[in-house]
């Protein structure tokens, strides 16, 4: 089972840091007027975030540039609903207030915890880090949250990942590998 989650995790983390950045690529080359966007920082190019206005959420207010962070995953998350169908029931992308993106994951069957909480949250830390430091760099109060539910929507796991919780993990995988 935790072999998938975090297989589940990665993939989709990847397939929505590409989606948003080619959605923000395409929105700046169409519109110049736009009043709110962000690009992925490059190592020669600074990141910027640029919103004056707030997306009402029933989490709270969400900035309009990290809604569209979000919004921008929904086809991958469509993509992974379809690939790991035989796994899970749903998979959503959600944003929380005030830059937090939500994945829910129910299991298709009732499943049994093999892992503590503990454990999956450092995996997830470690396998995402990446792409959280990519959104952190554009989004400074990043967050990611992980809600695993089982069929019967009972929460198995809830997980919220911070900057300290991706630089611990960072910090404990260095100095194994050494």
């Amino acid at each position: 089972m935790k072999k998938i989650l975090i297989t589940t995790t990665l993939a989709l983390a990847l397939l929505s840091l590409g989606a948003c950045s080619k959605k923000s690529d395409a929105s700046h080359k169409s519109s110049s007027s736009s009043t709110s966007s962000f690009s992925f920082p490059s190592s020669t190019s600074s990141s910027k975030v640029s919103s004056s206005s707030k997306v009402e959420t029933p989490t709270g207010n969400v900035d309009s540039s990290f809604q569209k962070a979000v919004d921008a995953t929904q086809p991958t998350v469509a993509t992974m609903k379809e690939t790991y169908k035989d796994t899970y029931s749903d998979i959503t992308a959600t944003a929380e207030a005030p830059q937090t993106i939500v994945y829910t994951y129910t299991y298709r069957n009732q499943i049994a915890p093999t892992a503590t909480k503990e454990a999956v949250a450092n995996q997830l830390a470690t396998a995402t880090a990446s792409e959280f430091n990519q959104f952190s760099a554009v989004f400074p109060n990043f967050k990611e949250r992980y809600i695993y539910l089982n069929s019967d929507k009972s929460e198995l796991y809830n997980i919220l990942v911070t900057k300290d919780d991706v630089a611990a993990a960072q910090a404990s995988s260095a100095s194994s590998s050494k």
